[in-house]
């Protein structure tokens, strides 16, 4: 099965942006692009939209990708969702561009607006990690709440890789009302992050484990700064009674003020029967 995904362009994208983000696309199994742009879709600007989403369409496809394109017109983020569900993507790839506070508070965010809508992964791809030169690593961060598994998080963690990467499972919790209970509580997160390593595929070796108290938002941003992450990957529910890793909420705020690129994985619906069976990105 081909895998697919919408890739909107606002025209201000780069060289470079488009190959870092090509290069992620690859990593998580994508083959085929739709670039889009959200604009006017007829008259001359829809023609002018078109011809430059054609240059850009020939670069990926010198990335190796299949390469459609897409103009259409209404709110930026509605027409992303509406785009993904026309073309039956597997995935939304953004480039981050991020905005002053009074642009952010007049206009709102689009990156937040799909991660909110969105039934399917979405990547927001920033400018790469602050490692030194000589640190050839790629860093996932896999942010956790260990009420269940998300098994496409757990495909491509075991699939995606593609060089000498290192896993970081970081678990945000509250701590327990005595020591006593602090230490079993301790010790049975640490019991589940190894068991979530090895369902992953990585060894101990280049597997870190962070156990943390607070906010999961802040302390994912945190972490990440903190071992120069290049991809942060979460789980997204929408209410505090699904199993997913961390919240829609959380997901946003994080997918905004992360250093790094980050995937976001909304919460499996499918039916019993179909959830035993491995979904990839």
């Amino acid at each position: 099965m081909v895998k697919k995904a919408i890739f909107p362009l606002k025209f201000h994208e780069n060289e470079n942006q488009i190959s870092s983000i090509s290069d992620f696309l690859k990593m998580m199994g994508m083959q085929k692009l739709v670039a889009l742009h959200v604009g006017r879709a007829r008259g001359r600007s829809g023609a002018q939209s078109a011809d430059r989403l054609e240059h850009y369409a020939r670069r990926i496809r010198e990335r190796g990708f299949e390469v459609e394109t897409a103009v259409r017109s209404g709110a930026v983020s509605t027409a992303i969702i509406f785009a993904a569900e026309e073309f039956e993507a597997d995935l939304i790839g953004i480039t981050f561009r991020k905005k002053s506070w009074l642009t952010r508070t007049i206009l709102g965010s689009t990156v937040k607006d799909v991660i909110r809508q969105s039934e399917i992964p979405v990547f927001v791809h920033k400018k790469g990690s602050r490692r030194q030169r000589n640190d050839r690593v790629f860093r996932v961060l896999y942010a956790t709440s260990l009420q269940g598994r998300d098994e496409r998080i757990l495909s491509f963690l075991r699939k995606g890789r593609s060089r000498e990467d290192e896993l970081i499972l970081l678990y945000v919790g509250r701590r327990a009302p005595d020591p006593v209970v602090e230490q079993k509580r301790k010790a049975a997160v640490d019991e589940e992050l190894k068991a979530l390593m090895e369902l992953s595929g990585y060894s101990g070796e280049n597997t870190r484990f962070v156990d943390l108290i607070g906010s999961p938002r802040k302390h994912i941003i945190k972490t990440a700064k903190r071992f120069s992450a290049d991809l942060i990957l979460l789980g997204k529910s929408d209410s505090t009674s699904s199993s997913g890793p961390v919240l829609g909420s959380t997901a946003e705020e994080v997918s905004y003020n992360a250093p790094c690129s980050v995937l976001i994985v909304p919460k499996q619906n499918e039916p019993a029967q179909q959830k035993e069976e491995e979904v990839t990105l």
